[in-house]
Protein backbone atom coordinates (compact mmCIF):
# COMPACT_ATOMS: atom_id res chain seq x y z
CA UNK A 1 0.00 0.00 0.00
CA UNK A 2 1.52 3.46 -0.86
CA UNK A 3 0.42 6.25 0.91
CA UNK A 4 0.29 9.65 -0.45
CA UNK A 5 2.48 12.51 1.33
CA UNK A 6 -0.03 15.23 1.77
CA UNK A 7 2.59 18.16 3.02
CA UNK A 8 4.49 17.61 0.19
CA UNK A 9 1.22 18.14 -2.16
CA UNK A 10 0.28 20.87 0.06
CA UNK A 11 3.71 22.31 -1.15
CA UNK A 12 3.66 21.49 -4.31
CA UNK A 13 0.11 23.32 -4.81
CA UNK A 14 1.31 26.30 -3.01
CA UNK A 15 4.32 26.73 -5.71
CA UNK A 16 2.32 26.28 -8.91
CA UNK A 17 -0.12 28.79 -7.69
CA UNK A 18 3.02 31.36 -6.74
CA UNK A 19 4.05 30.38 -9.99
CA UNK A 20 0.61 30.91 -11.70
CA UNK A 21 0.14 34.22 -10.22
CA UNK A 22 3.75 35.49 -11.11
CA UNK A 23 3.12 34.31 -14.62
CA UNK A 24 0.46 36.43 -14.81
CA UNK A 25 1.61 39.68 -13.13
CA UNK A 26 5.20 39.48 -14.92
CA UNK A 27 4.16 42.44 -17.43
CA UNK A 28 1.86 44.58 -14.78
CA UNK A 29 3.51 47.30 -13.30
CA UNK A 30 5.25 47.00 -9.85
CA UNK A 31 3.07 49.50 -7.03
CA UNK A 32 5.49 52.18 -6.05
CA UNK A 33 4.47 54.80 -3.03
CA UNK A 34 4.34 57.51 -5.63
CA UNK A 35 2.32 55.61 -8.59
CA UNK A 36 3.58 53.04 -11.29
CA UNK A 37 6.94 52.01 -11.05
CA UNK A 38 8.35 53.40 -14.96
CA UNK A 39 6.28 56.81 -14.95
CA UNK A 40 8.50 60.24 -15.30
CA UNK A 41 8.34 61.80 -11.70
CA UNK A 42 7.24 65.27 -11.66
CA UNK A 43 10.17 67.63 -11.16
CA UNK A 44 10.13 70.14 -8.03
CA UNK A 45 9.31 73.71 -9.03
CA UNK A 46 12.34 75.92 -9.47
CA UNK A 47 12.29 78.53 -6.30
CA UNK A 48 14.23 80.80 -8.13
CA UNK A 49 12.71 80.60 -11.73
CA UNK A 50 14.14 82.97 -14.56
CA UNK A 51 11.86 86.15 -14.94
CA UNK A 52 10.00 86.27 -18.82
CA UNK A 53 12.37 89.31 -20.21
CA UNK A 54 10.23 92.86 -20.47
CA UNK A 55 8.72 93.84 -23.70
CA UNK A 56 11.28 96.31 -25.67
CA UNK A 57 10.45 99.93 -25.27
CA UNK A 58 10.34 101.64 -28.88
CA UNK A 59 10.41 105.63 -29.32
CA UNK A 60 9.94 107.08 -32.42
CA UNK A 61 9.07 111.10 -33.66
CA UNK A 62 7.50 111.24 -36.68
CA UNK A 63 8.05 114.95 -38.11
CA UNK A 64 11.21 115.75 -36.18
CA UNK A 65 13.12 118.38 -37.88
CA UNK A 66 16.68 116.93 -40.07
CA UNK A 67 19.51 116.06 -38.47
CA UNK A 68 21.33 119.15 -37.40
CA UNK A 69 18.65 121.40 -38.02
CA UNK A 70 16.25 122.70 -34.92
CA UNK A 71 12.78 122.70 -34.23
CA UNK A 72 11.52 126.49 -35.61
CA UNK A 73 8.95 128.22 -33.43
CA UNK A 74 7.45 131.64 -34.49
CA UNK A 75 6.12 133.36 -30.87
CA UNK A 76 3.04 132.82 -29.83
CA UNK A 77 2.18 129.78 -32.93
CA UNK A 78 1.77 126.77 -30.76
CA UNK A 79 3.97 123.80 -32.89
CA UNK A 80 3.37 120.00 -32.41
CA UNK A 81 5.69 116.96 -32.25
CA UNK A 82 4.33 113.66 -32.85
CA UNK A 83 5.59 110.28 -31.99
CA UNK A 84 5.01 106.70 -32.13
CA UNK A 85 5.76 104.20 -29.13
CA UNK A 86 5.30 100.80 -28.10
CA UNK A 87 5.23 99.08 -24.98
CA UNK A 88 5.73 102.71 -23.58
CA UNK A 89 3.54 104.07 -20.32
CA UNK A 90 4.82 107.16 -19.97
CA UNK A 91 6.19 109.90 -21.82
CA UNK A 92 7.78 112.85 -20.06
CA UNK A 93 8.79 116.25 -20.98
CA UNK A 94 11.79 118.14 -19.27
CA UNK A 95 11.22 121.75 -18.15
CA UNK A 96 12.14 124.38 -20.82
CA UNK A 97 13.53 127.95 -19.89
CA UNK A 98 11.34 130.80 -19.41
CA UNK A 99 9.15 131.99 -22.29
CA UNK A 100 8.82 128.38 -23.03
CA UNK A 101 5.62 125.89 -22.61
CA UNK A 102 5.60 122.15 -23.57
CA UNK A 103 2.36 119.84 -22.44
CA UNK A 104 2.79 116.19 -23.45
CA UNK A 105 -0.77 114.76 -25.12
CA UNK A 106 -0.58 111.11 -24.44
CA UNK A 107 -3.47 110.02 -25.30
CA UNK A 108 -2.75 111.65 -29.06
CA UNK A 109 1.06 110.93 -29.12
CA UNK A 110 2.16 114.68 -29.77
CA UNK A 111 3.79 117.06 -27.94
CA UNK A 112 2.46 120.72 -27.91
CA UNK A 113 5.11 123.37 -27.69
CA UNK A 114 4.90 127.50 -27.92
CA UNK A 115 7.39 130.41 -27.04
CA UNK A 116 6.57 133.88 -26.21
CA UNK A 117 8.70 136.69 -28.17
CA UNK A 118 10.90 137.11 -24.93
CA UNK A 119 11.45 132.99 -24.77
CA UNK A 120 15.65 132.82 -24.94
CA UNK A 121 16.26 131.53 -28.56
CA UNK A 122 18.06 128.47 -27.90
CA UNK A 123 16.78 125.57 -25.94
CA UNK A 124 16.83 121.90 -26.16
CA UNK A 125 13.93 119.62 -24.75
CA UNK A 126 14.36 116.45 -23.48
CA UNK A 127 12.00 114.05 -23.34
CA UNK A 128 12.36 110.50 -21.40
CA UNK A 129 9.56 107.23 -22.36
CA UNK A 130 9.14 104.70 -19.63
CA UNK A 131 7.67 101.04 -19.17
CA UNK A 132 6.13 100.01 -16.39
CA UNK A 133 8.70 97.48 -15.53
CA UNK A 134 12.43 98.06 -13.34
CA UNK A 135 14.99 96.26 -15.90
CA UNK A 136 13.03 98.61 -18.76
CA UNK A 137 16.14 101.09 -19.71
CA UNK A 138 13.75 104.28 -20.27
CA UNK A 139 14.65 106.09 -23.74
CA UNK A 140 15.38 109.36 -23.78
CA UNK A 141 15.33 111.84 -26.81
CA UNK A 142 16.53 115.82 -27.35
CA UNK A 143 15.40 117.93 -30.14
CA UNK A 144 16.97 121.65 -29.98
CA UNK A 145 14.57 124.52 -30.19
CA UNK A 146 15.08 127.48 -32.03
CA UNK A 147 12.84 130.55 -31.27
CA UNK A 148 12.39 133.21 -34.04
CA UNK A 149 12.25 136.01 -32.14
CA UNK A 150 14.79 138.23 -33.90
CA UNK A 151 15.83 138.43 -37.34
CA UNK A 152 18.01 141.83 -36.97
CA UNK A 153 20.92 140.26 -35.28
CA UNK A 154 23.29 141.98 -37.32
CA UNK A 155 25.42 138.55 -37.05
CA UNK A 156 22.42 137.00 -39.63
CA UNK A 157 22.36 136.97 -43.58
CA UNK A 158 19.49 136.98 -45.73
CA UNK A 159 18.96 135.24 -49.01
CA UNK A 160 16.63 136.87 -50.98
CA UNK A 161 15.18 134.43 -53.77
CA UNK A 162 13.20 134.91 -57.07
CA UNK A 163 11.63 131.45 -57.36
CA UNK A 164 10.69 129.85 -60.20
CA UNK A 165 9.13 132.83 -62.53
CA UNK A 166 6.56 130.58 -64.13
CA UNK A 167 5.75 128.25 -61.46
CA UNK A 168 6.71 129.89 -57.58
CA UNK A 169 6.44 132.81 -55.31
CA UNK A 170 9.76 134.82 -54.28
CA UNK A 171 10.68 133.46 -51.08
CA UNK A 172 13.28 134.56 -47.80
CA UNK A 173 16.11 132.31 -46.63
CA UNK A 174 17.58 133.39 -43.36
CA UNK A 175 20.81 131.75 -41.90
CA UNK A 176 21.00 132.60 -38.25
CA UNK A 177 24.23 133.63 -36.27
CA UNK A 178 24.70 130.37 -35.45
CA UNK A 179 24.81 129.14 -38.99
CA UNK A 180 20.65 127.74 -39.27
CA UNK A 181 19.18 127.97 -42.25
CA UNK A 182 15.32 128.75 -42.59
CA UNK A 183 14.61 128.26 -46.03
CA UNK A 184 11.49 130.62 -46.24
CA UNK A 185 11.30 132.96 -42.88
CA UNK A 186 8.99 134.89 -44.50
CA UNK A 187 6.11 132.17 -45.12
CA UNK A 188 7.51 130.47 -41.85
CA UNK A 189 6.10 134.03 -40.15
CA UNK A 190 3.18 134.96 -42.01
CA UNK A 191 2.13 131.92 -43.16
CA UNK A 192 2.03 133.78 -46.89
CA UNK A 193 4.48 134.65 -49.47
CA UNK A 194 6.40 137.11 -51.07
CA UNK A 195 5.95 138.17 -54.76
CA UNK A 196 6.62 136.35 -57.81
CA UNK A 197 10.18 136.71 -58.99
CA UNK A 198 11.18 138.71 -55.90
CA UNK A 199 14.27 141.08 -57.13
CA UNK A 200 15.28 143.04 -54.12
CA UNK A 201 15.43 144.25 -50.83
CA UNK A 202 16.01 147.21 -48.81
CA UNK A 203 16.11 147.67 -44.59
CA UNK A 204 15.63 151.29 -43.46
CA UNK A 205 14.37 152.35 -39.93
CA UNK A 206 13.51 148.94 -38.30
CA UNK A 207 11.41 147.82 -41.45
CA UNK A 208 12.53 145.17 -44.58
CA UNK A 209 11.05 146.12 -48.10
CA UNK A 210 11.23 143.63 -50.81
CA UNK A 211 10.14 144.54 -54.48
CA UNK A 212 8.77 141.76 -57.06
CA UNK A 213 8.47 141.56 -60.87
CA UNK A 214 5.50 140.42 -61.32
CA UNK A 215 3.41 140.41 -57.84
CA UNK A 216 0.71 138.02 -57.97
CA UNK A 217 0.79 137.52 -61.31
CA UNK A 218 3.32 136.31 -63.85
CA UNK A 219 5.11 136.58 -66.97
CA UNK A 220 2.99 135.03 -69.37
CA UNK A 221 -0.54 136.00 -67.07
CA UNK A 222 -0.97 133.45 -64.55
CA UNK A 223 -1.98 134.59 -61.29
CA UNK A 224 -0.52 133.75 -58.20
CA UNK A 225 -1.51 133.55 -54.48
CA UNK A 226 0.89 136.15 -52.33
CA UNK A 227 1.06 139.16 -50.57
CA UNK A 228 1.86 141.63 -53.83
CA UNK A 229 4.46 143.22 -55.73
CA UNK A 230 5.63 145.15 -52.84
CA UNK A 231 5.56 143.77 -49.10
CA UNK A 232 6.91 145.51 -46.24
CA UNK A 233 7.69 143.47 -42.82
CA UNK A 234 9.09 144.65 -39.39
CA UNK A 235 12.74 143.69 -39.76
CA UNK A 236 13.01 142.10 -36.01
CA UNK A 237 9.89 139.54 -36.31
CA UNK A 238 9.45 139.60 -40.14
CA UNK A 239 5.95 140.35 -39.75
CA UNK A 240 3.92 141.54 -42.50
CA UNK A 241 3.15 144.93 -41.58
CA UNK A 242 1.52 146.54 -45.45
CA UNK A 243 1.89 145.48 -48.78
CA UNK A 244 1.03 147.05 -52.09
CA UNK A 245 -0.63 145.00 -55.08
CA UNK A 246 -0.32 144.66 -58.77
CA UNK A 247 -3.52 147.25 -59.09
CA UNK A 248 -1.70 150.02 -56.54
CA UNK A 249 1.12 150.03 -58.19
CA UNK A 250 0.08 149.34 -61.86
CA UNK A 251 2.44 152.41 -63.32
CA UNK A 252 5.11 149.88 -62.57
CA UNK A 253 6.48 147.83 -65.57
CA UNK A 254 8.89 145.20 -64.67
CA UNK A 255 10.15 146.85 -61.29
CA UNK A 256 13.75 145.03 -60.41
CA UNK A 257 15.55 146.89 -57.36
CA UNK A 258 14.47 149.45 -54.39
CA UNK A 259 15.65 152.16 -51.83
CA UNK A 260 14.21 153.18 -49.28
CA UNK A 261 15.26 156.89 -47.00
CA UNK A 262 11.84 157.01 -45.28
CA UNK A 263 8.14 156.13 -45.87
CA UNK A 264 7.73 159.27 -48.21
CA UNK A 265 10.47 157.82 -50.14
CA UNK A 266 10.70 154.88 -51.32
CA UNK A 267 12.41 154.71 -54.69
CA UNK A 268 11.72 152.55 -57.36
CA UNK A 269 13.59 151.09 -60.48
CA UNK A 270 11.48 149.74 -63.32
CA UNK A 271 11.81 149.90 -67.58
CA UNK A 272 11.08 153.28 -67.32
CA UNK A 273 13.63 154.68 -64.90
CA UNK A 274 13.08 155.38 -61.12
CA UNK A 275 9.87 156.05 -59.32
CA UNK A 276 9.75 157.61 -56.18
CA UNK A 277 6.25 156.04 -53.32
CA UNK A 278 4.98 157.79 -50.95
CA UNK A 279 3.51 154.96 -48.74
CA UNK A 280 1.31 157.38 -46.85
CA UNK A 281 -0.19 158.17 -50.01
CA UNK A 282 0.75 155.52 -52.44
CA UNK A 283 1.36 158.11 -55.30
CA UNK A 284 4.31 157.63 -57.68
CA UNK A 285 6.09 159.95 -58.64
CA UNK A 286 8.76 159.53 -61.76
CA UNK A 287 12.26 161.09 -61.04
CA UNK A 288 13.30 163.59 -63.55
CA UNK A 289 15.81 162.60 -65.03
CA UNK A 290 15.80 158.93 -64.25
CA UNK A 291 14.95 157.39 -67.64
CA UNK A 292 17.13 154.38 -68.51
CA UNK A 293 18.35 153.72 -65.11
CA UNK A 294 20.29 150.82 -64.68
CA UNK A 295 19.34 147.50 -63.80
CA UNK A 296 21.59 147.37 -60.59
CA UNK A 297 20.88 147.96 -56.75
CA UNK A 298 21.08 151.42 -55.70
CA UNK A 299 23.45 152.83 -52.97
CA UNK A 300 22.46 154.54 -49.85
CA UNK A 301 23.99 156.43 -48.24
CA UNK A 302 24.95 160.16 -47.30
CA UNK A 303 21.31 160.65 -46.49
CA UNK A 304 20.80 159.83 -50.48
CA UNK A 305 19.92 157.39 -53.15
CA UNK A 306 22.47 156.83 -55.77
CA UNK A 307 22.60 154.92 -59.11
CA UNK A 308 24.73 155.54 -62.04
CA UNK A 309 24.54 156.51 -65.76
CA UNK A 310 27.47 154.49 -68.13
CA UNK A 311 29.02 155.50 -71.18
CA UNK A 312 31.32 157.78 -72.70
CA UNK A 313 30.78 160.02 -70.23
CA UNK A 314 29.38 157.98 -67.57
CA UNK A 315 28.25 159.67 -64.09
CA UNK A 316 27.14 158.73 -60.56
CA UNK A 317 23.21 159.88 -60.06
CA UNK A 318 22.05 161.02 -56.76
CA UNK A 319 18.44 161.45 -55.40
CA UNK A 320 17.62 163.39 -52.36
CA UNK A 321 14.83 163.55 -50.31
CA UNK A 322 13.97 167.26 -51.39
CA UNK A 323 13.58 167.31 -54.86
CA UNK A 324 12.32 164.47 -57.77
CA UNK A 325 15.27 165.01 -59.92
CA UNK A 326 18.05 163.62 -60.70
CA UNK A 327 21.53 165.04 -59.57
CA UNK A 328 24.78 164.52 -62.01
CA UNK A 329 28.14 163.93 -60.72
CA UNK A 330 30.89 163.34 -63.76
CA UNK A 331 33.45 160.42 -63.27
CA UNK A 332 36.59 161.26 -64.84
CA UNK A 333 36.51 159.83 -68.93
CA UNK A 334 40.28 160.68 -69.19
CA UNK A 335 43.02 162.01 -67.44
CA UNK A 336 43.40 158.36 -65.44
CA UNK A 337 45.23 155.68 -66.11
CA UNK A 338 41.92 153.74 -66.75
CA UNK A 339 39.10 155.09 -68.75
CA UNK A 340 36.04 155.18 -67.55
CA UNK A 341 33.60 154.71 -70.04
CA UNK A 342 31.56 151.93 -68.91
CA UNK A 343 30.41 151.73 -65.42
CA UNK A 344 29.75 147.96 -64.38
CA UNK A 345 28.71 149.09 -60.88
CA UNK A 346 28.98 150.82 -57.69
CA UNK A 347 28.78 150.31 -54.09
CA UNK A 348 29.30 152.82 -51.16
CA UNK A 349 32.67 152.52 -49.27
CA UNK A 350 32.90 152.93 -45.62
CA UNK A 351 34.45 155.95 -45.67
CA UNK A 352 31.76 157.93 -47.30
CA UNK A 353 32.90 157.27 -50.57
CA UNK A 354 32.35 155.36 -53.82
CA UNK A 355 33.76 151.91 -55.03
CA UNK A 356 33.17 152.44 -58.72
CA UNK A 357 34.18 149.35 -60.89
CA UNK A 358 34.12 150.51 -64.17
CA UNK A 359 35.90 149.37 -67.71
CA UNK A 360 37.55 151.68 -70.81
CA UNK A 361 40.39 151.33 -73.23
CA UNK A 362 40.81 147.78 -72.49
CA UNK A 363 41.25 148.09 -69.10
CA UNK A 364 38.75 147.51 -65.70
CA UNK A 365 39.80 149.33 -62.55
CA UNK A 366 38.53 149.58 -58.90
CA UNK A 367 37.94 153.18 -58.23
CA UNK A 368 38.01 154.85 -55.04
CA UNK A 369 35.95 158.03 -55.82
CA UNK A 370 34.86 161.57 -53.75
CA UNK A 371 31.72 162.51 -54.38
CA UNK A 372 32.55 166.18 -53.13
CA UNK A 373 36.23 166.66 -54.61
CA UNK A 374 35.67 164.70 -57.81
CA UNK A 375 39.18 162.88 -56.84
CA UNK A 376 39.66 158.97 -57.57
CA UNK A 377 42.41 156.56 -57.32
CA UNK A 378 42.03 153.79 -59.26
CA UNK A 379 43.70 149.83 -59.33
CA UNK A 380 43.52 147.79 -62.11
CA UNK A 381 42.36 144.26 -62.20
CA UNK A 382 42.40 141.71 -64.65
CA UNK A 383 39.26 140.72 -65.89
CA UNK A 384 35.81 142.08 -66.46
CA UNK A 385 33.92 140.70 -63.43
CA UNK A 386 30.55 138.46 -64.63
CA UNK A 387 26.82 139.97 -63.31
CA UNK A 388 24.01 138.68 -63.09
CA UNK A 389 20.56 139.85 -63.45
CA UNK A 390 21.02 141.50 -60.25
CA UNK A 391 23.37 143.87 -61.24
CA UNK A 392 25.62 143.04 -58.45
CA UNK A 393 29.36 142.80 -59.63
CA UNK A 394 31.14 142.81 -56.53
CA UNK A 395 31.43 143.14 -52.64
CA UNK A 396 33.45 145.31 -50.51
CA UNK A 397 34.50 145.05 -46.98
CA UNK A 398 36.26 147.78 -45.75
CA UNK A 399 39.43 148.15 -48.78
CA UNK A 400 39.01 144.36 -49.36
CA UNK A 401 37.08 143.72 -52.62
CA UNK A 402 35.82 140.19 -53.97
CA UNK A 403 34.66 139.55 -57.49
CA UNK A 404 34.16 136.66 -59.62
CA UNK A 405 35.47 135.49 -63.01
CA UNK A 406 32.58 132.87 -63.81
CA UNK A 407 32.85 130.79 -60.32
CA UNK A 408 35.98 131.80 -59.59
CA UNK A 409 36.43 134.31 -56.72
CA UNK A 410 39.02 136.91 -56.21
CA UNK A 411 40.28 139.60 -53.79
CA UNK A 412 41.89 142.62 -54.36
CA UNK A 413 43.39 144.05 -51.28
CA UNK A 414 42.71 147.85 -52.24
CA UNK A 415 45.66 149.68 -51.50
CA UNK A 416 45.33 153.33 -51.50
CA UNK A 417 48.49 154.84 -51.14
CA UNK A 418 49.84 157.66 -53.27
CA UNK A 419 52.86 156.45 -54.45
CA UNK A 420 51.37 153.08 -56.11
CA UNK A 421 49.87 153.33 -59.73
CA UNK A 422 46.94 151.77 -60.83
CA UNK A 423 49.08 148.91 -62.22
CA UNK A 424 49.87 147.40 -58.90
CA UNK A 425 46.23 146.04 -58.51
CA UNK A 426 47.24 143.72 -61.20
CA UNK A 427 50.20 142.73 -58.42
CA UNK A 428 47.89 142.54 -55.59
CA UNK A 429 44.96 140.76 -57.48
CA UNK A 430 44.96 137.30 -55.70
CA UNK A 431 43.00 134.17 -56.59
CA UNK A 432 40.84 133.04 -53.93
CA UNK A 433 38.42 130.23 -54.85
CA UNK A 434 36.32 127.85 -57.34
CA UNK A 435 33.75 126.39 -55.89
CA UNK A 436 32.97 124.45 -59.05
CA UNK A 437 36.29 122.35 -58.22
CA UNK A 438 34.70 121.62 -54.32
CA UNK A 439 31.44 119.83 -55.33
CA UNK A 440 30.27 118.68 -58.88
CA UNK A 441 26.68 120.01 -58.21
CA UNK A 442 28.16 123.98 -58.13
CA UNK A 443 27.19 123.69 -61.83
CA UNK A 444 27.14 127.89 -62.24
CA UNK A 445 27.19 130.94 -59.77
CA UNK A 446 23.99 132.75 -59.76
CA UNK A 447 23.71 136.32 -59.05
CA UNK A 448 26.92 138.02 -57.89
CA UNK A 449 28.81 138.00 -55.02
CA UNK A 450 28.12 139.01 -50.87
CA UNK A 451 30.69 139.92 -47.64
CA UNK A 452 29.35 140.05 -44.55
CA UNK A 453 29.68 143.48 -42.80
CA UNK A 454 30.49 141.99 -39.25
CA UNK A 455 32.26 138.33 -39.80
CA UNK A 456 34.25 139.42 -43.10
CA UNK A 457 32.87 135.85 -44.41
CA UNK A 458 32.35 135.90 -48.66
CA UNK A 459 29.36 134.18 -49.64
CA UNK A 460 28.39 133.18 -53.11
CA UNK A 461 25.53 131.38 -54.30
CA UNK A 462 25.77 127.88 -56.50
CA UNK A 463 23.26 126.02 -58.92
CA UNK A 464 23.62 123.00 -60.87
CA UNK A 465 21.85 124.61 -63.88
CA UNK A 466 19.04 126.24 -64.52
CA UNK A 467 16.83 122.68 -64.76
CA UNK A 468 18.05 121.82 -61.90
CA UNK A 469 18.40 124.87 -59.94
CA UNK A 470 16.63 122.71 -57.01
CA UNK A 471 20.12 121.28 -56.77
CA UNK A 472 21.69 124.63 -55.12
CA UNK A 473 24.57 125.83 -52.21
CA UNK A 474 25.12 128.72 -50.68
CA UNK A 475 28.85 128.90 -50.05
CA UNK A 476 30.34 130.69 -46.96
CA UNK A 477 34.11 131.48 -46.87
CA UNK A 478 36.58 132.71 -44.01
CA UNK A 479 39.29 133.84 -46.60
CA UNK A 480 41.62 134.68 -43.39
CA UNK A 481 41.17 130.84 -42.51
CA UNK A 482 41.42 129.19 -45.43
CA UNK A 483 41.17 130.00 -49.20
CA UNK A 484 39.51 126.64 -50.04
CA UNK A 485 37.93 124.99 -47.30
CA UNK A 486 34.11 126.60 -46.86
CA UNK A 487 33.51 128.00 -43.43
CA UNK A 488 30.20 126.88 -44.31
CA UNK A 489 27.96 125.48 -46.97
CA UNK A 490 23.84 125.39 -47.32
CA UNK A 491 22.42 122.31 -49.46
CA UNK A 492 19.33 123.20 -51.24
CA UNK A 493 18.08 126.42 -49.32
CA UNK A 494 17.59 128.70 -52.47
CA UNK A 495 14.92 128.88 -55.34
CA UNK A 496 16.94 131.06 -57.69
CA UNK A 497 18.83 133.59 -55.39
CA UNK A 498 18.63 137.52 -56.16
CA UNK A 499 21.72 138.09 -53.76
CA UNK A 500 22.82 138.57 -50.37
CA UNK A 501 20.97 141.19 -47.51
CA UNK A 502 22.39 141.63 -43.97
CA UNK A 503 20.70 142.70 -40.96
CA UNK A 504 21.40 146.45 -40.33
CA UNK A 505 24.68 146.97 -38.05
CA UNK A 506 23.34 149.02 -34.95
Amino acid sequence: MQFINLKRIGSLVLLAAALTVAGCTEDQETPTPDGPQNETPTPEPDPDPEPEPAPELKFEWTNAPEEGQPLFVVPDTKVELTYTAENVTAVEAGSLPAGWSVEVVGAESRIELTATAEAATLATLTVTATGDGEEQEPIVQRIDLYCLNAFDDPRGAFVLNEGNMTTENGSLTYITPEGYVLPDAYKTVNGTELGNVAQDMAICDGKIYVISQNGNQNAVGSSFENDGLLVVMDARTLRKTSSFTNDDLSTLDWPSHIAVLDEQHIYIRDNAGIYRLDATTGALTLVSGSEGAPKSRFVTMNGKVYTYKSGLFSKILAISPESDAIESISLPAYGVSCDINEVIGIQGADDGRMWVLSFGSGKTAFNKFNLETRKVIQRQISFKPTTGSSGVAFAARGNDLYYADGMTIYHLPFDESESLDAASGLEAEEWMVDPSALDSNAGQSYNGLGVHPVTGCVYMNTIKSYALYAQNQIWCFDFAVSSDTPAAKYENSTRFPAGFYFPAVQ
